[in-house]
């Protein structure tokens, strides 16, 4: 009995020290932590811009933004033009006011790419459109035309949340699109991480990686929302994305490339815990990751900053420290 009461104490022991080690680690690690690897910027960065460009109600002008843009090295700027409804149309038709927006910008910045964001959000999103139904995937397609042709866009990013890995009904969008889109437009997707099982559900596998890559020119990979709370398993996750994603993508079609969103907001649902997803541990595992032998660096073009507009002076100091310099 004296024998399993010393084991017993033993065994708490061990746990209460596991316990504090965890605690320590996770307020100590992310202000003490080096931040390891380099900076592998090619001044070909991404930031995603809210809706209020494409509806007309922007507090700054074109040419404000375009300064920021170029003094943050961003080269692909994603406009909100809102999302898609069951039908397949668009909630907004703001031709005039994106005509004007584009034309501003590649009068005043031709390097900068001027790309439509659109929301397509299934079943498990918020607005339930079927691309399982070809008809409606007809009319997503005409509204990508209208986009680039009327709204002088120079491409499109498709935001089909939330989809499952595998999914072959969006492989087929993606055909269509690409098929559909004149030459020399870009075809970009915003996709959840790559995760491994058990955790597939919530992210895909390197094979569609693969797949989606053939059939597209960017993935925008979503490196946040990923319900992680603790900082050093989100800064491991992160070098994950920027090894196996830029992997599967080489493979999957050499000419697409890769950038990694982090993020730069603080109010989210439970998904999101800005103490352990924030740009400083993002910017940690990309560079890390990067430094893999196993990265793909021909894959990789850049980071995107999600978002533009949740991004505050001090984290616009963070990125310019930990990536541009």
């Amino acid at each position: 009995m004296l024998k399993l009461k010393v084991i017993l104490y033993w065994i708490a022991g061990i746990i209460a020290l596991l316990c504090a080690s965890l605690v320590a680690d996770y307020f100590l690690y992310p202000r003490f932590s080096k931040i390891g690897g380099r900076s592998f910027n090619t001044g070909q960065n991404a930031s995603w811009l809210n809706d209020s460009w494409y509806l007309g109600n922007a507090k700054k002008s074109p040419k404000q933004l375009i300064q920021q843009l170029k003094q943050h090295q961003i080269r692909d700027a994603y406009f909100h033009v809102r999302y898609i409804k069951k039908d397949g149309t668009l909630r907004f038709h703001n031709a005039a006011t994106a005509r004007h927006l584009t034309d501003v910008m590649h009068r005043n910045a031709p390097d900068i790419k001027n790309i439509a964001w659109i929301y397509i959000g299934n079943e498990r999103g918020l607005t339930d459109v079927d691309i399982g139904n070809i008809h409606v995937r007809k009319m997503i397609v005409r509204q990508i035309i209208w986009l680039v042709e009327k709204c002088g866009f120079d491409g499109v990013q498709l935001d089909y949340e939330i989809c499952p890995d595998g999914d072959r009904n969006f492989l087929a969008l993606l055909t269509e699109t690409r098929n559909a889109l004149p030459k020399g437009k870009l075809l970009s997707v915003a996709t959840p991480m790559c995760l491994l099982p058990p955790f597939r559900k919530f992210g895909w596998s390197e094979k569609y990686f693969s797949q989606v890559a053939a059939r597209c020119d960017q993935l925008a990979v979503m490196c946040y929302d990923s319900g992680v709370y603790w900082p050093r398993l989100y800064v491991w996750l992160v070098r994950q994305q920027a090894i196996r994603v830029t992997q599967a993508t080489a493979k999957g079609n050499p000419q697409c490339r890769v950038v990694l969103g982090i993020p730069t907001y603080e109010k989210g649902g439970l998904s999101h815990h800005p103490y352990a997803e924030n740009i400083r541990m993002a910017l940690k595992g990309v560079r890390e990751g990067l430094d893999n032998p196993n990265a793909k660096l021909s894959a990789f073009q850049g980071v995107a900053i999600f978002a533009d507009y949740t991004t505050d002076a001090d984290k616009w100091r963070t990125y310019r420290d930990l990536w541009l310099n």
